[in-house]
């Protein structure tokens, strides 16, 4: 007997001919490129959430010895290095605008939206 829930092989085929023929894709292919793009926009977001967060901090002026602020300096640091020197920042005491970081926040945006984009194409 049959459990409640499961579809039949007959069942399966019927759904996958009809998939086929409409121009649908198999739930199989919709849910990858579902997953694909829910992990892109995890990393995405975690990436910006923390540069963010070393923006505030650097605009804030925060204690740059404290635990916490120098892990999410040297996270960052990678990402926000490379775009260091395109833009001054403005410094006033201990407070800096860090326009590495906002730099840093646009281009990964862009990357964001192109790897989205290829997600579409490639499934």
């Amino acid at each position: 007997m049959e459990e409640v829930g499961t579809r039949s092989q007959v069942e399966q085929t019927a759904l996958d001919n009809n998939a086929a023929t409409s121009g649908l894709k198999p739930p199989t292919e919709i849910s990858s490129s579902i997953k694909a793009s829910q992990i892109v926009d995890y990393v995405f977001w975690i990436m910006v959430a923390i540069v963010l967060l070393r923006f505030a901090f650097k605009l804030i002026g925060a204690n740059s010895h404290n635990a916490f602020v120098t892990l999410i300096y040297n996270a960052t640091a990678p990402v926000v290095d490379i775009f260091r020197g395109i833009v001054g920042d403005v410094v006033s005491g201990t407070m800096v605008i860090e326009f590495s970081s906002l730099i840093a926040i646009i281009i990964l945006w862009l990357i964001y939206k192109a790897v989205l984009r290829l997600i579409t194409i490639v499934k």
